[in-house]
């Protein structure tokens, strides 16, 4: 596995009012977020979704590769992402939490789950993705205004 220290996702929105979520991957697909003829009641939640997956797949990930270093044989396994939304100090909607919740389907002998402790110690210490919303990440943005000939830049942290 390779790991590279930057990685890009282009956004894009097409003609049509979509958006378009280029990956730039081997092992993803490009996204689409309909926008184009969904009313604007059912729209919403989308950034949520994205990132509810992304923590979910990081930890997931984790989990998986420390079931094989254990060699724990395990018949089921799944995961489910829930965000909840509050208001920080300015009263601004923002997410609260995530809670990723995962079950693992395994035989409940003795030697199972001595090793299921095993693997859950060792997952207590997180993914990439959960290390790093816990210690906060710096965004940074610009905007390159095409014809108005002026830039602005923002950073967070």
């Amino acid at each position: 596995m390779s790991l590279t220290s930057e990685i890009k996702v282009e956004l894009e929105q097409p003609e049509n009012g979509d958006l378009l979520i280029r990956f730039n991957s081997e092992t993803m697909d490009d996204i689409i977020v309909r926008k184009a003829g969904v009313p604007r009641e059912k729209m919403g939640g989308e950034a949520r979704m994205l990132l509810a997956a992304s923590l979910a797949e990081c930890m997931f990930s984790t989990f998986t590769f420390l079931l094989g270093w254990a060699n724990v044989k395990h018949r089921g396994l799944r995961a489910e992402a829930t965000v909840s939304t509050e208001k920080d100090e300015r009263g601004q909607l923002c997410v609260g939490s995530v809670d990723v919740k995962i079950e693992v389907e395994a035989p409940e002998d003795e030697e199972t789950m001595k090793r299921l402790r095993r693997v859950e110690n060792l997952f207590k210490r997180g993914c990439l993705m959960s290390r790093s919303l816990e210690r906060g990440i710096k965004v940074s943005y610009t905007i390159d205004m095409k014809g108005l000939h002026s830039q602005s830049a923002h950073n967070n942290g």
